[in-house]
């Protein structure tokens, strides 16, 4: 997934060469900065809704796309309302003027464990691991000024000092022991790592690795003793460093701050084959979006239709938002909350005073900004890998994670389907970049991060740009006699977007997160990991515990790991 910069007129957040120095390339701004999530509601009387819905969904990223599509499936009608001018959230897409898809947003998804692998497959998707394996290598790894090509492929540990491989072996046991939990995390696993932090469980790995009886732990554990380029007093410093970023990227902050629990869930698929399609995970909300408008009867999508505030009435819910610049108001049995949850008190009427530990969970929750930059480039200039994780000699705590090469399925480019094609020379020159930019909301000694307000959004993808030119032209110049070359950008600002999962968010927090509020459901990612699993597993979840209060008789599939709860007071 991700990555970022920030950049203040004043200078403070000056990353990297001075805007002035950047190329003058156009740059595209999509998404909202943080005033968009607090608009107030005009003035005056609400225009109403003439229909009544069985549930009002708030946001139509993943999870309520999800909703929906399982509400409808039960014949229910649902009104599904998104603030932004399009659906899909951080999976969104895009195409170019001449037709080439793209992904703006979440770019792959993992193995899908059975849950999620039936809603892949109830929406269109259940032959992704025919159809849409990353070949390899998915991950490349530029430290330093030199690329290791294949991160965890056995011919790149060797190059690498021996606490990578010591990791990933670890890492291994650890699953194979059922010590990493998955959705819903909360519910009766092994939550053992999630009582410390990322660093702190990597950190442990070689007094653990010093206990291995089997012929390759002991491999693994004597070539770490032996390796000469290990800090002896940090020696998972190398690793930490590599997955720092991963961190950031994907859980919002780095491996000092995050549960192990939701680290170690997400990285073990980073070690194996991920999927994706030409447009990313935007294949998965395109195909929802296009199933639900062909249930016109039953679902009406409203994008551009910012929700300010949801309140319970005799008959269910009442839903106030503003569409047009007008206030409007809908009424349903229901109504399922998948926006970001540090909205939720704000919105949902009466939370703070009827729910005081979930408002405390909801203002415990830490977020991460973040902007995805869509680079079109002259030609193809680096063709490595799929997904390159960059830390540079002079890294940056605000840099960017990595840089993801688009176009790797399109098969315009001389039917090619693999990222070893691009090794060649594609017969257009029309390449396409993604820079992923992660940055935490408030950062030390700043009141906050730049980089979403309008003032800033542009200057930090020319920023991430410059930087990604200065780290990458000498590697792409000795390897392939090329240079990056901006001919355009887009950049997608994602406010408040990825959570922190810290210690104890599992364990402490995610029952209290997850519960109804009256006939309110809750299906954002923030009950859980910021993930786009974590998204379809919570969306579907909110849609089994309304059938099931709908229905007496509703039983939800046997498949289903949801848990369908009582009504909090």
């Amino acid at each position: 997934m991700a990555s970022i910069r920030g950049l203040l007129a004043a200078g403070a957040w000056a990353l990297c060469a001075p805007l002035a120095a950047a190329e003058p390339f156009p740059v595209t701004v999509r998404g909202g900065g943080e005033s968009s999530f607090r608009s107030a509601l005009p003035k005056g009387p609400a225009a109403r809704d003439s229909e009544r819905y069985d549930a009002v969904i708030v946001g139509g990223g993943p999870a309520g796309l999800t909703a929906a599509v399982y509400l409808t499936d039960a014949g229910k009608k649902v009104l599904l309302l998104e603030k932004e001018p399009v659906f899909g959230g951080l999976a969104a897409s895009g195409t170019t003027a001449d037709g080439i898809p793209f992904d703006r947003g979440v770019a792959y998804w993992t193995s899908a464990y059975e849950e999620e692998a039936k809603i892949l497959e109830r929406i269109g998707l259940g032959a992704y691991k025919d159809k849409y394996p990353i070949p390899e290598p998915i991950d490349s790894y530029l430290w330093n000024g030199r690329l290791y090509e294949g991160l965890w492929e056995d011919a790149t540990l060797r190059e690498l000092p021996a606490s990578f491989a010591l990791f990933r072996s670890e890492l291994k046991r650890a699953d194979a022991a059922k010590l990493i939990p998955n959705q819903p995390f909360e519910e009766g696993q092994n939550l053992e790592l999630d009582a410390m932090t990322a660093a702190d469980w990597i950190g442990r790995m070689p007094a653990a690795a010093a206990d291995r009886e089997d012929p390759a732990g002991k491999e693994v554990y004597e070539r770490f003793l032996k390796d000469p380029a290990l800090d002896r007093a940090a020696p998972m410093k190398d690793v930490l460093g590599l997955l720092d970023l991963f961190s950031r990227s994907a859980l919002g902050a780095v491996t000092t701050e995050v549960s192990a629990a939701a680290f170690a869930n997400f990285y073990i698929s980073e070690i194996e084959t991920r999927y994706t399609t030409p447009i990313g995970t935007g294949e998965a909300t395109a195909l929802m979006e296009g199933l639900l408008r062909r249930r016109g009867h039953l679902a009406k999508l409203k994008a551009g239709a910012a929700v300010r505030a949801i309140e319970e009435s005799p008959e269910g819910v009442r839903v106030r938002y503003v569409e047009g610049g007008k206030a409007r108001e809908a009424e349903g049995a229901y109504a399922v909350f998948a926006a970001q949850l540090k909205f939720a008190p704000a919105i949902i009427r009466g939370l703070s005073e009827r729910d005081p530990e979930r408002a405390a969970a909801i203002a415990a929750l830490e977020y991460s900004h973040y902007s995805v930059h869509v680079l079109f480039v002259k030609g193809h200039p680096y063709r490595a890998s799929y997904d390159t994780w960059t830390r540079a000699a002079d890294a940056r705590p605000t840099d960017f994670t990595d840089v993801v090469v688009g176009r790797w399925a399109d098969p315009a480019i001389q039917g090619y389907r693999g990222l070893r094609d691009f090794k060649k020379d594609p017969a257009d020159d029309r390449g396409i970049l993604t820079v992923y930019q992660p940055y935490r909301h408030r950062e030390p000694g700043h009141s906050a991060a730049p980089g979403v307000e309008d003032a800033h959004v542009e200057g930090v993808a020319r920023a991430a740009a410059a930087r990604l030119k200065e780290l990458y032209d000498p590697l792409l110049k000795a390897r392939w006699g090329t240079s990056i070359e901006v001919r355009a950008a887009e950049t997608s600002r994602w406010p408040f977007s990825v959570h922190v999962a810290r210690p104890g968010h599992f364990s402490k927090l995610s029952k209290v997160l997850r519960r109804p509020f009256g006939k309110v459901f809750f299906a954002n990612n923030n009950i859980g990991t910021p993930a786009f699993e974590e998204a379809l597993f919570r969306g579907h979840c909110a849609a089994n515990n309304i059938l099931k209060r709908m229905d007496a008789g509703f039983s939800q599939e046997g498949w289903s790991r949801c848990p369908l709860e009582g009504i909090a007071p």
